[in-house]
């Protein structure tokens, strides 16, 4: 199989023959009259034929020569059009871009986020995925990801977004019919709806100026998704413990409630996380101006509100 022939001989070529000087040449693409000589030589030993007819006056192409003058020039100015495109990418806000978070993240925090950013930037392509499996910004080809608690990757970039707190919440008609709630003791007679992996975890850790209390759970009721599980504390089933950026909407309907006041899970951060790209595209830097000031924003309130 013969080999592609070297495009950096053919572009010292396409020099030569626009220029028709070796001197010219070398100006042109800021070289030496030598690396112009020594890449002709190597076309000329590729092709095995005579491409440049050299005179003391002035330098001339053979037929083979003026036929291979064509494709380099095809190849420049391929090339130059391939940095116009990439660069038009970089520059521009527009194509396909491609978010990560949770369900209850995007539900509650970012999805009504990206309506403002796409109305705002109808040339992008949004797609928002809230599978429950982590996924990772290189290999599953995510621009950006939201992830809580820990980042995991050093080769990534995380930006701060800011705390969420777990709070107990129950809806007003529960709470009528009730048990008393004065202390967390209390909850061993109450139902308790958990998350799957709070079970799994050992139940809930809570604190109260200093003061922590560790709750093995009994729950005849578990969820996977923290939208569900607020949805059922709101339609009366009993307690749970929730993000408060969960729980606000739900507040401000008057269907939910925070009981034991105080007691608290540790607060946990969030991360904008993304590859480590410089300089960014358009469409990122956009992104990130846009987005991460809202987030953090809508963070800091959810946890004034409650």
């Amino acid at each position: 199989m013969k080999t592609i022939l070297p495009p950096e001989a053919l572009l010292a070529f396409d020099a030569l023959a626009r220029t028709a000087s070796f001197t010219a040449a070398a100006d042109l693409l800021g070289c030496t009259k030598s690396h112009i000589s020594l890449s002709v030589k190597r076309l000329e030993t590729e092709l095995t034929t005579v491409l440049v007819l050299r005179t003391t006056r002035r330098v001339s192409l053979t037929e083979a020569g003026m036929r291979l003058a064509v494709h380099a020039a095809a190849l420049r100015e391929m090339l130059q059009l391939s940095r116009l495109d990439i660069e038009g990418l970089q520059a521009k806000v527009e194509g396909p871009l491609r978010i990560s978070a949770t369900q209850s993240f995007g539900q509650s925090i970012l999805s009504p986020i990206l309506v403002e950013f796409s109305l705002k930037y109808p040339n992008l392509r949004i797609e928002l995925d809230t599978d429950h499996r982590l996924k990772n910004p290189i290999s599953d080809g995510v621009d950006f990801c939201i992830r809580s608690r820990t980042v995991g990757d050093e080769n990534l970039v995380a930006r701060h977004l800011g705390l969420s707190q777990k709070r107990i919440y129950a809806s007003p008609a529960y709470l009528a019919q009730a048990p008393k709630l004065e202390h967390p003791c209390d909850l061993a007679s109450h139902r308790i709806l958990c998350e799957l992996h709070q079970e799994q975890e050992g139940g809930w850790l809570l604190e109260r100026e200093g003061q922590i209390e560790q709750l093995e759970l009994h729950s005849q009721f578990s969820i996977d998704s923290y939208a569900c599980t607020a949805s059922a504390v709101a339609a009366g089933y009993g307690l749970a413990l929730l993000p408060s950026y969960m729980a606000a909407p739900f507040i401000q309907q008057g269907c939910m409630q925070e009981v034991l006041k105080g007691w608290l899970a540790a607060p946990y951060p969030f991360f904008l996380v993304y590859p480590y790209r410089h300089p960014l595209p358009k469409k990122y830097e956009a992104f990130i101006q846009f987005v991460v000031p809202r987030i953090q924003a809508q963070l800091q309130r959810t946890l004034d509100v409650n």
